[in-house]
This record gives structure tokens, C-alpha cells and sequence, in this order.
């Protein structure tokens, strides 16, 4: 099979130039390059292949962007387990709109019913790539870097999605528009939330044992957003060492370190390190997830207050790289209607009378028509396209807004379990406060029965002792409720989050059912369309009046 590396329309491997511009065609192996998926994106080329999916650059039929889209392997689509993780991966993503966290646009299946889906195209590179070429960062740098990857896990952790393998691997360096570097959380396709059903086999392990935390060894099923911010520790300590904390051999090794072997500190490795990220990074590396900080938001505040003004800055990934200037689809339906125009032409040339065979007459008149339909199915495409645009540009727009609300109330509810865990390190404390002012007043009282008419100094320091008790009390319990009311507006707005998306599902669907069959209709055209001409072309190629015509048809000039 052949493509145009300019219009990218298919052909077979007989044909050596494209017929719309006059291209030559470029030999693929991969049968899905040159390809339209659910009539809307055509797939370019080969960005890379993992165990699960391969990866293929794509551009809008009906826009101006190049996107990225994941498409699962074939030996993978009767898999129902791996198939709800893939599906699970786009709605969640899709969800999440936050600047750190790499942006879903569209999901689906193909034609064959191999589920895809459809993200933003990243220009840069993945953070392992850039610590083999310099091996370890400057704290400052780190610091910056870290803060974008803690906000993008505060994101994922506010709305219950744990990402369960944070790696350098899964962390993409791009650039803003103004050269600052960006970090972009990807590979989602293992991420779970607490209250999902295992969509694992038994004993399966997901995640890479070098940045797992000890509990996920110990349980397998433990899905907890403690266990992420282990990984981050990991990882920070690798940018600042340029190694490791643990290094083994075997997995089994590995086991053994991260729940047993206590990390070294930074500053024993990098005297020069802050002492607050060498104490930040040790909290996050702690064995136990009750001694980690109480939540990404934490950690956010922390870096926050290492970082210069510049890194706190909230910055996005440069648009210009994922943009081009227009469609194929676009110039291809031009260059079809100059190329029925200049077949017109010859026609007038070689039949002054008007009386060509009819054979011929009749080819020319249905690739006139099938142009005409062409023209009429992009307009409606291009309709339906602006539609579902209108309601993603909405829709995001309503999901920032109500992220961003969430995440100052999950602000607010870090700092109250700070508090909480300064103040009342657990639980029972607020029980304990409760019994010691019972226990004093109980004392008062008895002291009080036994000497009813006489004061005394110990009886003023009993209750002295539960009136103090009793503020304890009314604090933690404060605390308590505080957060309690915090949490539930929190639940109100994700649920307000799902009805947005919900009110968006219905119009998507359909416009995505009627974009695909466009799609394929449009296909099938531009497949006759080359036929057509190419009959046209033999027919005609003998007459040597019509020679400047065909330069123009070889040239893409038509």
C-alpha cells in the first residue's frame, strides 16, 4: 500500500504519484497509516509501540490540529479486562482537565472494534529520557518540576483516581510558549479508584516495583493516593541523585528494600541540597502511608513554598506544535474540483461538438457528481464538527471551573487534616480529651460533696484541668466537622462534574455515529473518485493536444 505524504489519500502499490497533487506516493507497512478513523482523524505515521497499544500521529480530517492517538492491540480486543481499563483511561483523563495531566479529546472503537483513544500530541520528551542524558538536576529544577507533577496527582486524587504507576517514564517534559518547561502526567491505563471492582487477574502486579510503595507489595488491592505519593518521593530523590534510593537486580529485591531498608537522606548524597526538599522527600518515602503527608495538596504546599515566583506560575503546553495550517480533507476536495474542471477541459478539446463516447460521458458525469457529494457530505461533517467543538469548548470550560472549585475546597480540607494530625495525631484523641474532662469533673464533683462549704487549691486545679480538657475537646471536634462539610461539598461538586458530562454524553454519541458513517461514505467516494480518474486518465492519455492539460493533472496544478 501507498500514501501521500501530502493529502495522505491511499492507494495500492501499482500507482507511483497521487492524482490530487501530484505527490509521490510513499510505500507503508502499517495498513492503518493513510486511514480515517470514525471520520475524523487521518493517521499519519508510527510514534511508537508498548505491550499494550501502539501510538500514531494523526490529523483532524475537519480541523487544524495533529493529535496522538492510542489504538490497542489487536490481540487485546476480545480482552474484557483490558478493554474496560483502556475505556476506564479515556473517561477518567477526559475528566480530570488539568494543565499537568495530558488532555483526552475523544474515544472510541474502530471499525474492527478495537478500542482508541484520542489525546493531545505531545512535543518533548519523557522524564527518563532526559535524567539518562544529564543524570540528575539542579534542586532548583526539581523543585519547579516537582510542584507541576504534585498539582497534576492533587488533580487525579481529588476526584478519587489513584495512578498507581509513577514512573519518569509516565512524566513528559514539553514547553510553554514562553520556553518554560511543562509537566505532563500520561498513562492513565492503569489508574484505579478505590471503589472499582479489580479489573486485574489474581496476583496480577501493575505498576514498576523500582517507585512502588511497600504497602502495594504487602496488598496488592490496596489503591490508595498514600501509595502515589511514595512513588513521587522516588522519583524526586532519582532527579536530585541522578540514581536510585534502592538498587537490585530482581523485583524480589526491590521488595525487600522498599519495605525494609530505610532511604538515605538527600543532603547524605547532595550536601548542597535544600535541607526543606531533603526533609520533604524523606516524609514522602516513609514506609507507612499515615507518616507521608496527608495528601498531593500538601506536597504542593510544601514545593509551593521552595519554589521561586516563576515555578509557582500555572503554565500550558505550547499550542503552536500541534497545529497545521489546514485539513487534508480540505485541500483534497479543492484539488477534486480543479481536477473535474480540467477533465471538463479536455473533454471540450478532443469533442468540440459535445458528443463524447458515451462510456466516457458517463464517467465524467459521475465523477462530477460524486465531487458534488463529496462537497455535501464535508459541509455537513464540517457542521457537525463545529457542533461537537462548541460543546467540548463548553464542557471543558464548566470542568475547569468546577475543578478548580474542588481544588480550593481540597486546599482547605489538607490544611484541616494537617491541623488535625498536629494537634490530634488520631482519632482516639478526640475520645481521650472527652474522658480527661470527665475524669476531672468527676473529681471536682467529689471534692466538691466531701468539702461542700470550704474552697480549695486542688479542687480550683481540677477544674481548671477540665475546663482546659473541655476546649481540647470542642477543637478537635471543630476540626472534625469542619472537614466533614468540606468533604461533602466536595462529593456535591463532583457529582455536578458527572451531571455536565452525563448532558454532554447524548449529543457526543450521536454526532460521533453520524461523523463515522460521513466518514466512511466519504471514503468510499474518494476511492471511486480514483478510479474514475485513473480510467479517464488512460482513455485520454493518447492525444497529444491535451498534453499541457495532464502537466497540469501531474503537477496537482488542476
Amino acid at each position: 500500500m501507498r500514501v501521500c505524504p501530502k493529502c495522505r489519500l491511499r492507494y495500492t502499490d501499482e500507482t507511483a504519484y497521487c492524482l490530487v497533487d501530484g505527490a509521490e506516493l510513499e510505500r507503508v507497512k502499517d495498513p492503518r497509516i493513510g486511514s480515517v478513523l470514525a471520520g475524523r482523524y487521518t493517521i499519519s505515521e508510527v510514534l511508537g509501540r508498548g505491550g499494550m497499544a501502539t501510538v500514531y500521529k494523526a490529523h483532524h480530517t475537519m480541523g487544524n490540529r495533529v493529535l496522538a492517538i492510542k489504538i490497542l492491540h489487536d490481540r487485546f480486543a476480545e480482552d474484557q479486562a483490558t478493554r474496560e481499563r483502556f475505556h476506564r483511561e479515556a473517561e477518567r483523563a477526559k475528566t480530570l482537565a488539568h494543565p499537568n495531566i495530558v488532555e483526552v479529546f475523544d474515544f472510541g472503537v474502530t471499525e474492527e472494534q478495537i478500542p482508541f483513544l484520542v489525546m493531545e500530541l505531545l512535543d518533548g520528551h519523557p522524564l527518563d529520557q532526559v535524567l539518562k542524558r544529564r543524570r540528575q538536576m539542579r534542586p532548583a529544577e526539581v523543585i519547579a518540576l516537582g510542584l507541576q507533577i504534585a498539582r497534576g496527582l492533587s488533580r487525579a486524587h481529588d476526584f478519587g483516581i489513584v495512578h498507581r504507576d509513577v514512573k519518569p517514564e509516565n512524566i513528559f517534559l514539553c514547553r510553554s510558549d514562553d520556553d518554560v518547561p511543562v509537566i505532563k502526567l500520561v498513562d492513565f491505563g492503569i489508574a484505579l479508584a478505590p471503589e472499582d471492582k479489580r479489573l486485574t487477574a489474581t496476583g496480577q502486579m501493575l505498576g514498576s516495583p523500582r517507585y512502588m510503595a511497600p504497602e502495594r507489595f504487602r496488598d496488592r488491592s490496596i489503591v490508595i493516593p498514600a501509595s502515589d505519593l511514595y512513588a513521587l518521593g522516588i522519583v524526586l530523590f532519582e532527579m536530585v541523585t541522578g540514581r536510585l534510593p534502592f538498587e537490585s537486580e530482581s523485583m524480589a529485591g526491590y521488595l525487600v528494600h522498599h519495605m525494609e531498608t530505610i532511604p538515605p537522606r538527600l543532603r547524605s548524597v547532595l550536601p548542597s541540597c535544600p535541607p526543606a526538599l531533603d526533609d520533604l522527600v524523606a516524609e514522602l518515602v516513609a514506609k507507612e502511608p499515615g507518616h507521608r503527608p496527608v495528601d498531593a495538596h500538601a506536597v504542593v504546599a510544601a514545593l509551593s513554598n521552595m519554589a521561586s515566583e516563576s515555578a509557582r506560575r500555572v503554565r500550558h503546553v505550547s499550542a503552536l506544535a500541534t497545529s497545521v495550517r489546514e485539513s487534508g480533507v480540505a485541500l483534497r476536495l479543492d484539488a477534486w474540483s480543479q481536477r473535474v474542471k480540467t477533465y471538463g477541459e479536455m473533454f471540450d478539446c478532443s469533442w468540440p461538438d459535445g458528443n463524447p463516447p458515451k462510456h466516457l460521458g458517463a464517467k465524467l458525469a459521475e465523477l462530477n457528481g460524486a465531487v458534488a457529494r463529496l462537497k455535501t457530505l464535508h459541509k455537513q461533517a464540517s457542521e457537525l464538527e463545529r457542533e461537537l467543538g462548541l460543546l467540548d469548548k463548553r464542557l471543558k470550560q464548566d470542568l475547569e471551573q468546577v475543578g478548580k472549585a474542588i481544588q480550593a475546597l481540597a486546599e482547605d480540607l489538607s490544611k484541616s487534616k494537617v491541623l488535625h494530625r498536629t494537634l490530634s495525631p488520631s482519632a482516639s484523641e478526640v475520645g481521650k480529651h472527652a474522658d480527661t474532662y470527665r475524669r476531672a469533673l468527676a473529681q471536682v464533683i467529689d471534692a466538691d460533696m466531701r468539702n461542700p462549704d470550704s474552697p480549695a487549691s486542688e479542687t480550683l486545679a481540677l477544674l481548671r484541668q477540665a475546663v482546659g480538657a473541655y476546649q481540647k475537646w470542642l477543637e478537635a471536634e471543630a476540626q472534625s466537622g469542619g472537614a466533614a462539610d468540606l468533604a461533602f461539598q466536595i462529593d456535591a461538586l463532583k457529582k455536578r462534574q458527572q451531571t455536565l458530562q452525563d448532558e454532554a454524553t447524548a449529543f457526543r454519541t450521536r454526532a460521533q455515529a453520524q461523523l463515522a458513517n460521513n466518514g466512511k461514505e466519504r471514503a468510499t467516494l474518494e476511492d471511486r473518485l480514483v478510479e474514475l480518474s485513473q480510467d479517464l486518465s488512460a482513455a485520454l492519455g493518447g492525444r497529444p493536444e491535451l498534453a499541457e492539460l495532464f502537466a497540469r493533472l501531474r503537477t496537482g496544478a488542476a
